[in-house]
């Protein structure tokens, strides 16, 4: 079984990498549309049981870390979600491994603690299909 490793990991918008990123999720899904039909000639359970196929397919991606106003990535990402841009997002593993789409910034937010760092969240709704490079 192949692991990655976390700490190889970052997140990129367009060319830049958005600094102190420590976390990033991404979620694919495929929506289910139901195909149930009357089944005269089935019996018993096969009678009863609901038929689904797969329908549209989407992706969302969530990513936070240290908010840090200096940073181009994050700059580059605030500018986004201002002016309801969508961007070039790149997800990535360790080596040669890495997930890309375009998305646009859904949500962004900021936590602050009295005992720690300022951490920043953002929400991405993706735009078409997240492609995937370097997995075999």
């Amino acid at each position: 079984m192949a692991v990655h490793k976390g700490f190889d990991g970052y997140v990129m918008v367009g060319s830049e990498v958005v600094g102190n990123i420590n976390h990033w999720t991404i979620t694919e899904t495929t929506d289910v549309q139901e195909t149930s039909a009357f089944n005269p000639t089935a019996s018993g359970l096969a009678k009863r049981a609901r038929t689904y196929a797969a329908g549209a397919y989407s992706w969302t991606a969530s990513f936070d870390g240290f908010a840090d106003v200096s940073d181009a990535g994050q700059q580059a990402l605030k500018t986004a979600i201002e002016n309801g841009d969508p961007v070039s997002l790149y997800f990535h593993l360790e080596g040669d491994k890495y997930y890309a789409g375009q998305g646009i910034i859904t949500s962004t937010s900021d936590d602050d603690t009295w005992e720690g760092i300022v951490t920043k969240t953002w929400d991405v709704q993706g735009t078409g299909a997240l492609e995937k490079y370097g997995f075999s």
